[in-house]
């Protein structure tokens, strides 16, 4: 009987709880019944960077672990798009940003100013404000703008193309002096005078693919690593010739575009010129020359990427997919905690003194509902505001915007906690079920996993087991059948396939007189919640007799009136409220399948609940 069982169910959940606690390294008296505000955020986030596209991490664990090659690494990442050979070796301005607006100093043998030669070994490329610049000349441009540069020639108009005769110009800088391949071209747009490096877009990647990806993965896994770096050279190609500057180039060199820092790299007073290009690198670029990823209307996708998606890409231009790749023992991202100062926080983000904050939407793509989107601040006045999660990160300088954040006040988690206790299991938590996920909340800045844990708890999955049980037979369930159900709803069946199986079993039909009029009636009854027409009798009977019980039961149980009344249900005992056109559109397609475990936790972790639960 169904209240003998409640103390085995509870004892169940208080031994989840324990081994919540062990997890944790925390006995129940660890978490006091009433703290102060949080005086610093703990941030315990996955990955690096943006996670749009390709990871890079993911794609070297799915080349040295799984034995991947490029062509399937990029096939997975960038999906919708097709590995063509057809680019050829087009040419491309790189925009040298660290030079924009600022004069330019050019050395190298044989220069020629748009095919004039200079006659010297250094150009100095000075702006005059117009639209004009003037050349001076020196033997060197050691020194930059402090050494003695004399006058070359007359104003010249904007695009002058600086060539060498060793077909690489050296841009000399405050610390280093750069070599790059091509010429160099200075131009005047929009009021701002430009620097770009117009060069083949092969020789790009020679200096691209090393600063993306380190070259020495092209020798891990006994040389696996390479198609790692072939797939990166792919990348780095697509992306660029997809891109364009407002300035006119086609691409940057900095983490706004791709990191490119020439072909060779001088410091200045030393003697010592370091190659910036590799043989490793320079092996995946030409082993995969001319190859970029098109589009389905044949335009080369712009294949952006990052270090380490966490396990989970974004979507966006691309469809979003799992990335076990990225959980390689190779992966320094793949977690990582970061605590910063409340004070700090504030500063960052503007606000007033900081009580507490906490994730309030996710992407629900991957653990712990994958992504955070936003992230809501509580001040200590009171009142609340709500950034996006990538203005977080880029405040705070996280590595990415998958993240929790723990910056809670105790007595604020523990009205979440009982809300969902009270919600989901109809009763308040006990003591150390309060403690044990107070402090899994603290911990983790949002109430996702509570939700879950109370939500598939054995306790709240016998409830479900026992009210069909009541509908369909009349009766509660026998231990066996109860454990039974119970389980074969921990392993995945969804809520109406039980239905199916309950209704249409021989004791249910039976219950009936086994007229099928009279038992299609009943299920109307427990299913939808209101008596069923003569039409809709006589129809589901004869649909049973040709088709089966089972189909009819799960035919009803599937429609979206079942889902609806199940959905409205969730609003109301949960939200205090009912479902709005968004809600409807998002989960009510869910209901015919896992909706009834995905749709409390995700009201039970939302912004919402959590306000409200604070009033209750």
């Amino acid at each position: 009987m169904l209240h003998r069982a409640a103390p085995t169910v509870r004892r169940a959940l208080s031994v989840a709880l324990t081994a919540a606690l062990g997890v944790l390294g925390l006995g129940a008296a660890a978490v006091p019944a009433q703290a102060a505000g949080a005086e610093q955020a703990t941030f315990t986030g996955r990955g690096y960077g943006h996670g749009r596209g390709m990871g890079q991490y993911g794609a070297l664990g799915y080349a040295v672990d799984a034995g991947w090659t490029h062509d399937r690494i990029l096939a997975h990442y960038y999906g919708g798009t097709t590995l063509r050979a057809d680019a050829g070796n087009p040419g491309i301005d790189v925009e040298l940003t660290r030079l924009t607006g600022a004069h330019t100093y050019l050395s190298g043998a044989g220069l020629a100013v748009n095919g004039q030669p200079v006659g010297s070994g250094a150009l100095s490329v000075r702006f005059l404000g117009d639209g004009r610049y003037q050349l001076w000349v020196a033997p060197d441009c050691g020194g930059g703008p402090a050494r003695t540069w004399t006058p070359w020639g007359g104003p010249v108009g904007s695009g002058l193309t600086v060539t060498s005769s060793a077909n690489q110009v050296t841009v000399c800088e405050s610390a280093y002096a750069r070599g790059y391949r091509g010429s160099v071209v200075v131009s005047w747009v929009s009021g701002t005078t430009y620097t770009f490096n117009r060069l083949a877009v092969e020789d790009y990647l020679r200096g691209v693919v090393p600063r993306e990806s380190p070259a020495t993965w092209g020798s891990l896994g006994g040389g696996r690593g390479l198609e790692a770096l072939k797939a990166q050279a792919v990348a780095a190609r697509s992306y660029a010739l997809a891109s364009r500057r407002p300035s006119g180039a086609t691409t940057c060199d900095t983490t706004a575009c791709q990191v490119y820092l020439g072909a060779t790299e001088q410091a200045n007073g030393s003697t010592t010129v370091k190659s910036l290009e590799h043989p490793l690198t320079d092996a995946a670029v030409s082993q995969t020359a001319g190859r970029v990823m098109r589009t389905s209307a044949g335009a080369i996708a712009r294949t952006e990427f990052s270090s380490s998606t966490g396990g989970w890409t974004l979507g966006g231009s691309f469809p979003a997919v799992e990335d076990a790749g990225d959980a390689t023992a190779l992966n320094p991202h793949r977690s990582w905690t970061v605590q910063v100062g409340l004070a700090q926080v504030a500063s960052a983000l503007g606000t007033g003194a900081i009580a507490s904050m906490r994730v309030s939407a996710r992407t629900g793509l991957g653990p712990d509902g994958g992504r955070a989107t936003s992230v809501q601040v509580t001040q200590t006045d009171g009142t609340t505001r709500t950034f996006t999660a990538n203005a977080v990160r880029t405040a705070l300088g996280l590595k990415s915007d998958w993240f929790s954040v723990s910056a809670l006040s105790t007595a604020e988690v523990q009205k979440v906690v009982t809300a969902l206790y009270v919600d989901i299991l109809g009763r308040g938590p006990d003591p150390e079920g309060l403690a044990t996920w107070t402090a899994i909340v603290l911990r983790d800045g949002d109430a996702g996993q509570v939700a879950r844990g109370i939500v598939m708890s054995t306790e709240r999955l016998h409830t479900f087991v026992a009210a069909e049980y009541r509908a369909a037979l009349g009766r509660e369930p026998e231990p066996g059948g109860l454990q039974f159900w119970t389980e074969y709803l921990q392993r995945g069946t969804t809520v109406p396939e039980l239905q199916a199986f309950i209704y249409s079993s021989e004791e249910g039909f039976a219950r009936h007189g086994r007229d099928l009029e009279a038992w299609a009636g009943a299920v109307y009854t427990g299913v939808l919640g209101r008596e069923a027409g003569p039409a809709e009798r006589a129809f589901w009977a004869a649909q049973a007799q040709a088709r089966g019980r089972a189909e009819v039961v799960r035919a009803i149980a599937m429609s979206d009136e079942a889902g609806l009344r199940r959905l409205d249900r969730y609003y109301r005992q949960m939200l205090g409220r009912g479902p709005d056109p968004s809600g409807i559109g998002t989960f009510l397609p869910l209901m015919s399948g896992n909706g009834d475990i995905v749709l409390p936790v995700h009201l039970g972790s939302s912004g919402e609940y959590w306000a409200r639960a604070q009033t209750r």
